[in-house]
C-alpha cells in the first residue's frame, strides 16, 4: 500500500510537470513586448497551469465529474492558444489528448479523440496551415494520446496486481485458520469430548457411601471439560467466520465453472468483522442463487459504504425469480441481516435478473 501511494504521487508529479512544455512559448511571448495582448496572453497561460495542476491533484480520481471539468477547460484554453499561436505549426490541444487518455476510460477516451482530432483539424483550416503540417500535427496528438491511454491501461494492470497479491494474501490467512480450526476440533475438541463423558460415567459409578465433596468435584471436573469443549467450539467457530474477500474469490471460481461472467466493485474497504461475516455470508448466498437458479450470463457485485452503512449489492441477467418472498436462502439471508440491524431487499429490474440489495450499519 505504502508503494502504492508513492507511485501514484510520483505520476501525479510528473502529469503535472507537463505544464512546464508551455514556459518556451510564455518566455517568447514574454520577449516580444510588454503590452495588454502579451500580458493577457500570459495570463492565460497562468490560468491553464492552475487547471492543468488541478486537474492532476484534485480532478483525478477525486470525483467523478473532475476528469470532464478539467478536460474541457484544459481543450477551451488550448483552442484559444492554437489560434492566437505566432506560427502556423502549433497546436496545443496536445495537452488535450493526453489529458484524456490518462484520465477516462478508454471508449470514453476514444470518443473524446474523435472530437479532439475533428476540433484540431477545424482549427488548422480557420489558421490556412498546409496540409503536411496538419496531418504530422494530428498524428503526433494521436500517438502522444494512445500513450496517455496506455499509462491508464498499465496504471489499472498495476492496481489489478496489487489487490491480486492482497486477495492471495487473504485467501492463505484464510485457509491457515480453516486448518488450524479443523486441527482444533478434531484434537482438542475430541479429547474434551471424551473426558466430559468420562467424568459424569464416573459421577454415576461413585459407591453411595462416596461423601457429597467427591461428588461435588467429580461434577466440577465434569462441568470445566463441559464448559471447555463449548470454549473450543465457539472458538472453531469464529474461526471458520466467512470473509468477504474468500467469497468473492470462491464466487469468482464458482461463476467461471457455471459459465457466468463476473464483475467485481469494491469500494467498502476494510469494515468490522461481525458486519463482514454477514455480508460474506449474504454474497455466498446470493451468489449460490445465480449458479443454481438464474440461468445468468453475467454477474455483478457491488461493494460499497454509505450512510453509515456497508452496503452490498448482487444482480444478475437471469431470468428472475417468480417469488422475492420464498425460499430458506433468501429467508436465512433475512435473518442475519435483522440481526445486526440491517436492511435487505430483492427485485427485479426490467422484468429479468435479480437484484440483491443488503445494507448493514457500520459502529461509529
Amino acid at each position: 500500500m505504502v508503494n502504492l501511494t508513492r507511485w501514484e504521487l510520483v505520476g501525479r508529479w510528473f502529469m503535472s510537470a507537463w505544464v512546464l512544455l508551455a514556459l518556451p512559448t510564455a518566455v517568447s511571448i514574454l520577449v516580444s513586448g510588454h503590452g495588454p495582448v502579451q500580458l493577457s496572453v500570459l495570463a492565460g497561460f497562468a490560468v491553464w497551469g492552475v487547471v492543468w495542476v488541478w486537474l492532476w491533484w484534485r480532478g483525478v480520481n477525486r470525483s467523478l465529474a473532475g476528469p470532464y471539468v478539467g478536460l474541457i477547460a484544459v481543450t477551451a484554453l488550448m483552442s484559444l492558444f492554437t489560434l492566437i499561436a505566432p506560427t502556423t505549426d502549433n497546436s496545443f490541444l496536445i495537452f488535450s489528448f493526453i489529458a484524456a487518455g490518462v484520465c477516462l476510460p478508454f471508449r470514453r477516451a476514444v470518443w473524446a479523440y474523435l472530437v479532439l482530432a475533428s476540433l484540431q483539424l477545424g482549427l488548422a483550416l480557420i489558421r490556412l496551415t498546409p496540409l503536411d503540417i496538419t496531418v504530422n500535427l494530428l498524428i503526433n496528438s494521436l500517438l502522444v494520446g494512445v500513450l496517455g491511454i496506455g499509462a491508464r491501461i498499465f496504471w489499472q494492470s498495476y492496481l489489478q496486481l496489487i489487490a491480486a497479491r492482497e486477495q492471495l494474501a487473504n485467501l492463505a490467512v484464510t485457509e491457515e485458520r480453516l486448518r488450524f480450526a479443523r486441527d482444533l476440533h478434531d484434537l482438542l475438541g475430541q479429547s474434551l469430548s471424551v473426558l466430559v463423558l468420562k467424568s459424569e460415567l464416573v459421577s454415576k459409578q461413585l459407591p453411595k457411601d462416596t461423601d457429597e465433596a467427591t461428588r461435588q468435584e467429580v461434577r466440577d471436573i465434569a462441568s470445566v471439560a463441559r464448559k471447555s469443549l463449548n470454549d473450543v467450539r465457539d472458538a472453531v467457530a469464529g474461526y471458520r467466520l466467512p470473509t468477504l474477500q474468500a467469497e468473492i474469490s470462491s464466487a469468482r471460481t464458482a461463476l467461471r465453472a457455471a459459465g457466468i461472467g463476473l464483475l467485481v466493485e469494491d469500494d467498502l474497504g476494510a469494515v468490522p468483522a461481525e458486519q463482514d461475516g454477514v455480508l460474506a455470508w449474504c454474497l455466498r448466498e446470493a451468489v449460490t442463487n445465480v449458479v443454481k437458479h438464474s440461468g445468468a450470463k453475467r454477474c455483478e457485485v457491488k461493494l460499497s459504504h454509505g450512510g453509515g452503512s456497508a452496503n452490498l449489492e448482487v444482480a444478475d441477467d437471469g431470468h428472475g425469480a417468480a417469488s422475492f418472498n420464498g425460499g430458506s436462502g433468501l429467508a436465512g439471508m433475512r435473518e442475519r441481516v435483522q440481526l445486526v440491524g440491517g436492511s435487505m431487499n430483492v427485485g427485479s429490474e426490467n422484468g429479468g435478473g435479480l437484484r440483491v440489495r443488503v445494507s448493514v450499519p457500520q459502529p461509529a
